[in-house]
């Protein structure tokens, strides 16, 4: 989420990298964009933050 705040400083890239690299260690990818349908059969999220403004589930 701080990606889309601006640019980090050295450290939080750093933090990031890691991150990063441990989810494809596991085989975790990154895919589709911001804002498309939740489609549980092909999405499984790490993160779920109800948006009241929100008239259905997204990305």
């Amino acid at each position: 989420r701080i990606r889309e705040h601006g640019e980090m400083d050295d450290s939080f890239k750093a933090v990031a990298a890691k991150i990063d690299k441990t989810f494809e260690k596991f085989g975790v990818e990154k895919f589709g964009l911001k804002g498309e349908d939740f489609d549980p059969t092909k999405h499984e999220a790490i993160l779920h933050k109800p948006d009241p403004n929100a008239s259905k589930a997204t990305v």
